[in-house]
């Protein structure tokens, strides 16, 4: 066979050549193209191979700088990308590959976020036309992303609104005739078609409240500036008043509008709940009568108002008398109809613009200004005593008289302060008590003096109970035949770094109008087991066998008393008959039902029971045999008149003679001569305290009594 001739084959050699230049000139676009997407930091470029197994066979490193992820790691596991798409998204991965139709996935970023990546990917095949590799680049479009939805969302809002806005618009030009209303006018107002124009010259705006709106027209601002918003009372079309708040912008100068645009929204039910809640904040839930602010406030003013004119203002302090009885006897539902006759009652005698309230429990005050004198003044009480008492209160099918005791204080000039009127007040209202109930007393200046020594005496009480002023002072009780020491009695004593603070009749009777008498009882109680529990370890052969101490009736009444009592013991390691609790008769008189129930749950942890000063508090012998009391101790009254009076050794006897009867011991309290002392043998008492044994010891002095034998 000839060769060919050399000219073909210089043409052949020739498009090989092309051919090659042309394949080189691809490699280099390719590699300059890859150099430029590994440059790219916000650019990636991957190839994905299907087949012979699915596994990446390029990722540029812009990877790393979008998803916080190695392009090695796509090389080593071919399922990141299985793991990094967003679960909703991994759909689209796996679509018809279009290079024209760009694909938006979100990605994991190795943080935990998600971004958006926008892909163009472009399928390879082999020669027998078989996809065999999927070839993308992507890059970062969460901002555009994020930017359009939000748009698209606000866009949605808005749309919204203005088809479904439910305050009214209205636009309104210059000479004040309606332009537009929004179809919220007829559902907030009623007024709809040719109705709605009417009534812009102010006739269905509330004569009170049309200075203020007129005003806010007048003031209205253009667009940009702080609009104010005002209240206006609006009539329905049924004729009712319906609250609206306004806003009016200034928009006369706008080509497109050319007047006053006024948006307001329906706040009538917000009113009526503020003006309920401003009523339930300043008054009585029951009676329906001012609470105690609104009636401070009324009284500032009253007091204000004495600076310029003449006359007096009076403040009444009404407490009712026994009103604890009808609650324990006949349930609190009747105790609140009479509380709310008494406040009709009141608020029916009283002039217009004097002020009943209700201060709390069974506590009313009234406030009456532009009086002459104190006279009117105790005469209003006089007629108020009456109103109460006029007439019987049907309750419970009983009927119950109501008196109250009535304190009256008088302001006369506009510097008093109206908690202090008050306060004076309500010390008169006790003076009333004080002196039989049923009546009225009037503030003086000797009542005030008293009332500033309490104060005084409360705050400096509150201070030595916080500084450790307060001691414990032990008496001590003997067995009269051989005057063996068997108990001790502690007495509350207070020291401050200034001296004694008066007797503890005094301050005590402060500590319980206070509440103080509380804490303080707890301290004595913890006190008096602490100290038998050291004198049993100092001498145990002399120690007492039981320590007493007294008790409230603010204590009494506390259903937390057994807890503390149990405490004091559990930490002194004191078997509970190492206590006795002291309690007056007139206390246990007071309120019969509750000391016996209180007085059962002590019994019940083991302490015993005393009745203090027996014989000053006119206990039956029925009473008497309810109470769950161990020793009865005679009032040093009726010690002090033997030897001298046969009717207190007559008492005496008769007291023995009970105690027996009823298995009790007795202790005789005040002795303090020894012929006391012999009668009180010869009449069979066993035990005695008072002077004459001992004076009451400092802690300290009692401990060295027994030491020393």
């Amino acid at each position: 066979m000839a060769g060919e001739p050399s000219g073909r084959r210089e043409r052949t050699a020739t498009s090989e050549e092309r051919l090659r230049a042309a394949e080189a000139d691809l490699r280099t676009a390719d590699e300059r193209f890859r150099l430029l997407v590994e440059g790219a930091r916000d650019l990636i470029s991957y190839r994905f191979r299907l087949v012979p197994e699915r596994r990446f066979e390029h990722v540029s490193n812009g990877v790393e700088s979008v998803l916080g992820v190695s392009a090695q790691s796509f090389l080593d596991d071919p399922t990141m990308w299985d793991k990094l798409i967003h679960p909703e998204d991994r759909a689209k991965a796996g679509g018809a590959l279009d290079p024209s139709a760009p694909v938006v996935m979100r990605w994991r970023r190795a943080d935990g976020e998600y971004v958006y990546l926008q892909h163009r990917r472009m399928p390879v095949h082999d020669a027998d036309g078989n996809l065999i590799a999927v070839e993308g680049v992507a890059h970062d479009v969460t901002d555009a992303v994020l930017a359009r939805e939000e748009l698209e969302a606000s866009e949605r809002r808005f749309r919204s609104l203005v088809l479904n806005v439910s305050d009214l618009i209205i636009v309104v030009d210059q000479r004040g005739e309606l332009q537009y209303a929004s179809p919220s006018l007829e559902r907030i107002l009623g007024w709809a078609g040719e109705d709605q124009n009417q009534g812009l010259d102010g006739s269905r705006v509330h004569a009170d409240d049309l200075p203020r709106l007129r005003a806010a027209f007048a003031n209205a601002k253009p667009p940009g500036a702080a609009t104010a918003t005002t209240t206006a009372r609006i009539m329905h079309k049924d004729g009712s008043w319906r609250w609206l708040e306004f806003s009016v912008t200034d928009l006369l100068d706008d080509p497109t509008v050319g007047g006053y645009v006024v948006v307001a929204r329906d706040v009538t039910e917000r009113k009526d709940a503020e003006d309920q809640l401003v009523h339930q904040a300043l008054h009585d839930a029951l009676t329906g009568l001012p609470n105690r602010a609104l009636f401070l406030d009324r009284l500032g003013l009253a007091i204000s108002r004495l600076e310029r004119r003449s006359g007096l203002a009076a403040v009444f302090f009404l407490d009712l008398d026994y009103f604890k009885v009808v609650n324990d006897s006949l349930g609190h539902s009747a105790g609140d109809q009479v509380l709310v006759t008494v406040a009709d009652r009141l608020a029916r005698c009283l002039r217009d613009g004097d002020t009943a309230a209700r201060l709390g429990g069974d506590e009313f005050a009234v406030l009456c200004d532009d009086l002459v004198d104190e006279g009117e003044a105790l005469q209003i009480a006089e007629r108020l005593g009456s109103a109460l008492a006029a007439e019987p209160v049907a309750v419970a099918g009983r009927e119950l008289v109501v008196t109250a005791s009535i304190g009256v204080a008088i302001a006369n000039h506009a510097t008093q302060r109206p908690e202090s009127l008050l306060r004076d007040a309500d010390a008169a209202m006790y003076r009333a008590k004080e002196r039989g109930r049923a009546r009225c007393e009037l503030f003086d200046a000797a009542m005030r003096a008293r009332a500033i020594a309490r104060l005084e005496t409360e705050a400096a009480l509150r201070e030595a109970l916080d500084h450790k002023q307060l001691s414990l002072a032990y008496q001590p009780e003997v067995v009269l035949a051989d005057g063996r020491l068997v108990g001790a009695e502690g007495l509350l004593r207070w020291r401050s770094g200034r001296g004694p603070e008066g007797s503890p009749l005094e301050f005590i009777a402060v500590a319980e109008e206070t509440g103080l008498i509380l804490p303080i009882g707890a301290w004595v109680v913890r006190e008096a087991c602490r100290h038998l529990a050291r004198w049993r370890e100092l001498a145990p052969d002399r120690a007492p066998t039981s320590v007493s101490v007294n008790l409230s009736g603010r204590q009494l009444s506390r259903s937390d008393l057994p807890d503390l009592v149990t405490e004091a013991l559990t930490e002194t390691g004191l078997e509970p008959q190492s206590l006795c609790l002291e309690v007056t008769e007139s206390v246990l008189m007071d309120d019969v039902e509750t000391a016996v129930a209180a007085l059962k749950v002590l019994k019940a942890v083991g302490v015993d029971i005393a009745v203090d000063d027996f014989g000053t508090g006119y206990s039956s012998l029925a009473h008497l045999r309810r109470f769950p009391v161990d020793i009865l101790k005679i009032d040093h009254s009726f010690i002090a008149g033997l030897g001298r009076n046969p009717e207190d050794a007559a008492i005496v006897r008769a007291v023995l003679a009970l105690a027996k009867t009823l298995d009790l011991a007795v202790v005789a309290e005040g002795v303090e001569r020894p012929d006391q002392l012999d009668q009180l043998r010869a009449l069979g008492c066993e035990r005695a305290q008072g002077r004459l044994f001992s004076p009451p010891l400092a802690e300290p002095a009692f401990a060295e009594l027994l030491v020393g034998g």
